[in-house]
This record gives C-alpha cells, sequence and structure tokens, in this order.
C-alpha cells in the first residue's frame, strides 16, 4: 500500500494512504540507517498493522526537498510577503524566489495585510514589479477578504509550501483559506515580532493541491551547488547583452545589466540582493 507523509509529529508520521485512510507509522530500522530522516511529503509504501497503525517499509525516490522547512516532493512555493506590521523583508523574499528558481518549481507572491498599506502606490509599484519580471503576485487581506478567493481557486496540483517569517500572517491566511482546520494564530508581541503559532510541518488539502503548513523560518536551507544557479534566478537580466556569456554582472567589461542598474531600468534593489546572495554562497564555499 503507497501514500503520503502529511504530518510529521515528535518523529510519528502519520500517512494519508490512496484511498484517504491515514496511519499513524512507524519507520521499519533499515530505512532510518540507510534512508536518513523521513519528511512531510515523502511518497511511501506502508503495511498495516493495528487498526490506524502501519510500519513504513520503503520512502519513495524525491524529486527535491528542502532541510529547512523539512518537505520533500514540492510542486511550489507561496512566498509570504507582509506590508503592514511586520513589513516584510525584500532580500529574504529575493532569497526564497532565488530558492525556487533553483529547486525547479513554481513561485508565487502573496502579500498580505493589504488592510493596513498606507501607500497604495508603494505597494501597486511592488504588484507591478515582479509581475513584470514573471511571477504571480496575489494582494489579500483577512479582514476584509480581498483576494482570498482568487487565491484559493487558482489552478494548481501537487505539494506548495507556503513560506514566510513568523509574524507576517501566515497561521491567518492559512485559517482564512480552511476556516474549518485547526490553525491557531497569536497576536503579535510587544516588540513587533510574530509569534510562532506553527511547530509541526504538516500538509492540508485546499481543491486539488496540498498546503504544506510550516513555521516560519528566518533562514531557509538547501544546497546551492553552483553560482550560476543564482544569477539566472534574476529572470529579468535573461535577455541582457553582455559581452562574456558568464558574464556575473559584478565588475566585468562590457556587462550590460550595471549601467541599465545605474540608470535605474532594472530595480537596485534587487540588484543588491543579488549581490549579496552571490556574496553569501561565495563565503559558504
Amino acid at each position: 500500500m503507497q501514500g503520503l507523509v502529511v504530518l510529521l509529529e515528535a518523529n510519528r508520521p502519520t500517512v494519508e494512504a490512496e484511498d484517504g485512510t491515514r496511519f499513524l507509522c512507524y519507520l521499519r530500522g533499515k530505512i532510518k540507517r540507510d534512508q536518513g530522516r523521513i519528511m512531510v511529503g515523502d511518497h511511501v509504501e506502508i503495511t498495516p498493522t493495528d487498526p490506524g497503525e502501519a510500519i513504513i517499509t520503503k520512502v519513495l525516490p524525491r524529486v527535491n526537498s528542502l532541510f529547512r522547512p523539512p518537505v520533500a516532493n514540492i510542486s511550489g512555493l507561496f512566498v509570504i510577503f507582509s506590508f503592514g506590521q511586520p513589513t516584510g523583508s525584500l532580500e529574504l523574499l529575493d532569497k526564497r524566489l532565488v530558492m525556487a528558481d533553483v529547486l525547479d518549481v513554481d513561485a508565487e507572491i502573496v502579500v498580505t495585510k493589504t488592510d493596513l498599506v498606507k501607500d497604495e502606490e508603494e505597494l501597486l509599484r511592488f504588484v507591478r514589479l515582479y509581475e513584470e519580471i514573471g511571477y504571480r503576485v496575489w494582494a489579500t487581506s483577512v479582514v476584509t477578504h480581498h483576494g482570498l478567493s482568487e487565491l484559493l481557486y487558482s489552478a494548481r496540483h501537487g505539494i506548495w509550501v507556503m513560506i514566510g517569517e513568523s509574524g507576517v500572517g501566515k497561521s491567518s491566511l492559512v485559517k482564512a483559506m480552511l476556516p474549518h482546520e485547526d490553525v491557531a494564530v497569536q497576536e503579535l508581541s510587544r516588540i513587533g515580532r510574530g509569534q510562532q503559532t506553527t511547530r509541526w510541518v504538516r500538509l492540508l488539502k485546499v481543491q486539488d493541491f496540498w498546503l504544506a503548513d510550516t513555521p516560519g523560518y528566518t533562514a531557509l536551507e538547501m544546497a546551492v551547488s553552483d553560482a550560476h544557479r543564482i544569477r539566472s534566478a534574476f529572470w529579468e537580466w535573461d535577455n541582457a547583452a553582455c559581452r562574456f556569456q558568464d558574464c556575473f554582472h559584478i565588475d566585468e567589461p562590457g556587462c550590460d545589466v550595471l549601467p541599465k542598474v545605474r540608470q535605474g531600468l532594472y530595480d537596485p534593489k534587487r540588484y543588491e540582493h543579488y549581490r549579496l546572495i552571490l556574496q553569501q554562497w561565495v563565503k559558504s564555499y
């Protein structure tokens, strides 16, 4: 019997079989030794033992995976960005978009707390910038319910991971999308930081796809083996007419990107984030 790991709580996987039956599972010892830790999103083979319980006998090969948050076989990322309190980090947003590109999965930007936006022009500039690059951007509010239906009923398949720092409204968004699910939502702390409300990674069924509800992470961990993958993740430069094909747009002669950044034809903040991400990669290798 095959199934999908939909919850991993205290190292006990919950698996949903193809017929919808759920089993609380144990891992066979050989799997622990040979395949390392299991992840939410893993496709597995199980053997039922007692009612509602089973042993995982095999973990099927993964298409991809993240280390933090630990999710496997991802189809796409919802990257959450808040225009309210606390305001999201544009640098972290761009890092997560790079991560999606490296994983070769779709990424959609979900803007939360639009009811708190004081400068509508700033929001419109943000949406326009990322839509012109090629991303789908959803402006939402759980207070006014603006944009929630469009986000919920847009066609998707597979496993989608919702990623955002604590406090950006991720749990509130999940609660608004799935009002019948048990999702904890907390107030912001006095210093304006979000308090963690999601303790375990779990999969929630939404229309035709699975939503991975994860704890908020300030940093996300995955392996990037080649700096060229970081460069190619900034899609707006794909057609740059640089003199050298392997130009990294730093200080190379004949670079077509850097002059256009200075002229304002490419977003200077995005370029700054590109250089920061590249520098961090160099330091880590």
